[in-house]
């Protein structure tokens, strides 16, 4: 049997098969959840549909102060959002307008939970989309980017009744979705989710220019919050301010789900959260069953966003939080899985980081590979920067590292001794990155906690370390050490490099180091193909 996944930051993406209570991390706070297990992973092209395609069915509007119900919606507008959605048939596009001072609210209510003895335990609230479209005429919902539509659910705080559960757009078992350019706000458990109680199939969606802020919840909340989905697309949204608490019970396993699979995670901004991007790839098993379940999560990018004063801001796990898995046994795996052209941003003022980039797989069942981690930013970011237990084949190049210090070893690099003797971990490549800070501040360690534990310290001791059988090569060896990247406006947050900057050009086949590369990487990797 086996259980979802997850990613869990302002954006949650679940990944399961036979999913597990809603996996992801007890303590973060997340931007964007993504949770998943096992099954249907086509580890294929993004085939995600053009969101910028000519519409094939009707235009509808909808406006909360002017529209009326009993209008055709096309001439005139609906006056109910829910209405509106009731509506949409492939092809179809809703125009979501604009009241200032007049935000989208409902009690409409989506579910109710009963115990055995009928006793009711929980109404989820909030606007719901029944429909799907098609590949060649997906549902078009959308506001305008210079005025976006709010819809506020008017929950100020934490719930004083944990029961009644408000989220913003639940996309409830549909597929061929593009949501754009809408503001959510003021929910207790999610802005945008995909079903609530998993086993369904949700591809093709595409969430981009939305704006999602002050969602409050308890373990399992997130800005954006997916389980079991394929080929979609999070781009150009602003996810800020999601807080977290936890629950007084743990939530029960969610038995069913499904795959994650080809997911592009691109150009959004993170700010002021305790975690950025979760994914999940819980899968469970139980010692009664036998499947098949070695399905990766595959094929996943993270790029070009930027995460300012977040705390956790990329974690990868295959968590089991929850008292009623005790019993399960950790299946999740990962393949394939780009880290590429971000910004993470620590402010001096802020607090530190806890990890920049986590790859947190040791305690699986089965080796995750393929990880490339490249091309990224990571200013005044934490004491470690990546931290990795359960995975092969990683790629670290391209990168800057521009940690604070604060008279304390920095960490740049620690793989960890996973709990499965099974796994293993392994550098394949580390190079062409830039370090600015003095080098007797920097330290890597291997193989943390096991038999082949090893601390290199300042940047010389690294470089010609001779061996160590987590290292396929010598690392760093063409990388620059306590060179000024000279970013064209550090003091005001500016970390674009200047035309000055002894990083343009300078990184592996002479592509510019930093998230603020220039020139196409027309190469590949251990990974995959990159761009």
């Amino acid at each position: 049997m086996m259980t979802p996944s997850a990613i869990y930051p302002i954006i949650k993406t679940w990944f399961t098969k036979a999913i597990g209570a809603l996996m992801v991390g007890t303590l973060t706070l997340p931007a964007v959840i993504l949770s998943g297990c096992g099954g249907d992973v086509s580890g294929g092209a993004q085939t995600v549909v053009n969101s910028g395609g000519p519409v094939t069915g009707a235009r509808l509007f909808v406006n909360n102060v002017s529209g009326d119900d009993t209008n055709d919606g096309i001439t005139l507008p609906f006056q109910s959002l829910q209405y509106a959605l009731n509506q949409l048939r492939p092809g179809d596009v809703l125009v979501v307008q604009h009241n200032e001072g007049q935000p989208y609210h409902t009690d409409n209510i989506i579910k109710q939970i009963y115990n055995a003895d009928g006793v009711l335990l929980k109404t989820l609230r909030g606007y719901r989309v029944t429909n799907s479209g098609t590949i060649s005429a997906p549902i078009i919902i959308e506001g305008d980017i210079t005025s976006r539509p709010v819809i506020n659910q008017q929950q100020e705080s934490f719930a004083s009744n944990r029961n009644d559960i408000t989220l913003g757009l639940l996309l409830d078992c549909v597929s061929h979705i593009i949501v754009r350019n809408i503001e959510i706000t003021k929910v207790n458990d999610a802005g945008i989710s995909s079903s609530v109680n998993g086993a369904c199939e949700t591809n093709n969606i595409t969430l981009e220019g939305n704006r999602i802020h002050h969602v409050y919840g308890e373990k399992y909340v997130g800005g954006i919050r997916l389980m079991g989905v394929s080929d979609t697309v999070i781009r150009n949204n602003e996810i800020s301010d999601v807080f977290s608490q936890l629950a007084t019970e743990e939530n029960e396993l969610i038995r069913t789900g499904r795959g994650l699979s080809n997911i592009v995670i691109d150009g959004n901004t993170f700010t002021n959260l305790d975690s950025g991007v979760i994914i999940n790839a819980q899968g469970l098993g139980s010692p009664a069953y036998s499947l098949n379940i070695e399905e990766p999560v595959a094929n996943i990018q993270i790029h070009n966003n930027n995460f300012t004063q977040v705390k956790l801001p990329v974690n990868f796990h295959n968590q089991i939080s929850d008292t009623s898995a005790n019993d399960e046994i950790k299946t999740g795996l990962f393949k394939s899985v780009d880290v590429s052209g971000n910004l993470f941003h620590m402010p001096e003022d802020s607090e530190k980081a806890d990890s920049a980039i986590l790859l947190d797989l040791g305690g699986s069942e089965y080796q995750s590979e393929s990880f490339c981690l490249f091309n990224n930013n990571f200013i005044d970011t934490a004491s470690i920067v990546i931290d990795i237990s359960g995975v092969k084949t990683v790629e670290i190049f391209n990168n800057i590292f521009h940690p604070t210090l604060e008279g304390f070893d920095v960490n740049l690099l620690v793989t960890r001794s996973p709990e499965n003797p099974s796994l293993e971990n392994s550098i394949a490549y580390s190079d062409y990155n830039l370090y600015f800070a003095p080098a007797d501040y920097l330290s890597w360690r291997l193989d943390a906690g096991g038999p082949l534990e090893d601390v290199f310290r300042d940047m010389d001791n690294w470089q010609n370390v001779e061996s160590h059988p987590q290292l396929s090569t010598k690392p760093e060896a063409d990388s620059q050490k306590n060179t000024d990247p000279l970013f064209i406006d550090q003091l005001n947050n500016d970390f674009r490099l200047s035309v000055e900057s002894p990083a343009l050009l300078a990184g592996r086949n002479g592509v510019s180091i930093g998230y603020d590369y220039t020139q196409a990487l027309d190469f590949r990797s251990n990974c995959r193909a990159l761009f």
